[in-house]
């Protein structure tokens, strides 16, 4: 089953909203240090402000952003060449991206051990049933749950799995609070710096919190990584303190787009990218 998007998940004024709060920055803030007029601020955080090169240019140097990145946001100019989005390239692991929920939408996915058939469900947001289905038309059988971070859109179909399954979630220590009720439903822990088996396929734990405080990505040797809400294909997961926005962006650095160009990123929203696009075009990263 393939997945397409034809869109970003975060606009240009989402890039604004997401730097200006991660900063703690006030309209009437970063008016003072951009030059850029509050009114025409908050038009442009509501997709409906000048995306011309002079107003760019002043709002990427108050809110510390690549200059030229951001213009390229600014004019729509950037999708990601579309990546291998269920894992041909991989000898020994397929990937099923699920686009899960109705009104909100987010991307949990089977990554599926190819000679075991033995899968990990990352990220079950909603639709346990759907979840299910898709694994059994792939032959595939669920042993695990791996949650890049606790939030309800990326947890709440935990209970349904492990229900169905018997199988145990998994989560890091920080973020199972975060987790509300599903929690007593996640019995493992996610540890930075160790690894995770599905199958015959091994994946490294890689601190990339600051979206939340333990949030984590799980990288596969092969070329890919499912990256929560730590990355957009442009963009980042958002946040609301100074030290998150920092750390946030100083992990995803250096945990993520350290990885060769080629390594294809899955995040939990809008379309799979490459660490060579967001290089190229991602205006957090300076």
């Amino acid at each position: 089953m393939k997945v397409t998007y034809t869109s970003l998940e975060d606009e240009f004024g989402d890039i604004l909203g997401k730097a200006r709060r991660g900063q703690e920055l006030s309209l009437a803030a970063l008016a003072d240090t951009s030059g850029v007029d509050v009114h025409t601020l908050e038009a442009i955080e509501a997709y409906e402000g000048p995306t011309d090169d002079d107003t760019v240019q002043s709002l990427a140097q108050a809110l510390a952003l690549h200059p030229e990145k951001l213009k390229i946001s600014a004019r729509a100019g950037f999708f990601p060449a579309e990546p291998h989005a269920e894992g041909e390239r991989s000898a020994g692991l397929e990937v099923r991206m699920l686009v899960l929920g109705t009104e909100f939408r987010m991307n949990g996915y089977l990554a599926i051990c190819r000679r075991t058939r033995q899968a990990a469900v990352i990220d079950p947001g909603f639709q346990a049933e759907y979840i299910l289905q898709v694994a059994a038309e792939a032959n595939a059988q669920i042993t695990t749950v791996w949650l890049t971070h606790g939030h309800y859109d990326h947890v709440d179909a935990v209970a349904g799995i492990v229900a169905a399954t018997g199988v145990e979630a998994a989560i890091s220590a920080a973020d199972v609070e975060l987790a509300g009720a599903a929690a007593s439903h996640i019995g493992q822990r996610l540890l930075a710096g160790g690894q995770v088996r599905v199958g015959e396929q091994a994946f490294d734990v890689c601190a990339t919190g600051g979206h939340t405080v333990g949030g984590v990505s799980l990288l596969h040797p092969e070329g890919c990584a499912f990256v929560g809400d730590a990355l957009f294909a442009g963009s980042l997961g958002g946040t609301r303190k100074r030290p998150d926005y920092d750390g946030q962006i100083a992990a995803v650095g250096r945990g993520l787009l350290s990885l060769p160009g080629e390594t294809t990123l899955y995040p939990g929203h809008g379309p799979a990218t490459t660490v060579a696009e967001e290089l190229l075009h991602n205006p957090f990263f300076v």
